[in-house]
């Protein structure tokens, strides 16, 4: 496997805090999946080192992966209400925040490169902007790991707040 200069891989969560201008928040469900790779994006597609305000976290799960940055109130707001992720969004709330729910797309035939529209879940969380997506689970899945981020950890961390 070829390592992208873009992401710094990370050995755990509270790692990825120390590249970080904001505290990420960790599912307490993962859907009975296992973290597989946490990457803080470090470098803008000049190579520049971004600044750790500019930065954000990926979580990969598998079939799943979780996305959060801190673009400030107005920004995740707009990407989180305003920014189309599929089709036909629905609104919802995570953890008392409001977000968009996109369900997984229908199959496409083998041959389309493209694949189904992955199913999204978006919210804002103040300045966060939070995102949990899938091209093979369902919407109402997601909801359940995006609502485990408001949780207590059970392995008895506390929660994780963006600050």
């Amino acid at each position: 496997m070829i390592d992208n200069p873009h992401f710094r891989k990370v050995a755990s969560w509270e790692d990825a805090r120390a590249w970080l201008s904001f505290t990420p928040r960790q599912p307490a469900h993962a859907a009975g999946r296992e973290l597989q790779s946490l990457s803080v994006f470090v470098r803008d597609h000049r190579l520049r080192e971004l600044a750790a305000a500019d930065r954000s976290l990926e979580a990969h799960y598998g079939d799943f992966v979780i996305s959060q940055s801190s673009p400030g109130p107005a920004e995740a707001r707009r990407r989180a209400l305003e920014v189309s992720y599929g089709a036909d969004p629905r609104e919802l709330r995570i953890g008392g925040h409001p977000g968009r729910r996109y369900e997984l797309g229908s199959q496409l035939p083998a041959e389309d490169p493209e694949g189904p529209s992955p199913a999204v879940i978006v919210w804002h969380d103040d300045a966060a902007l939070l995102l949990v997506a899938s091209d093979t689970l369902e919407a109402s899945e997601l909801v359940d790991i995006a609502q485990s981020m408001y949780q207590p950890d059970p392995a008895g961390r506390q929660d994780l707040k963006p600050v």
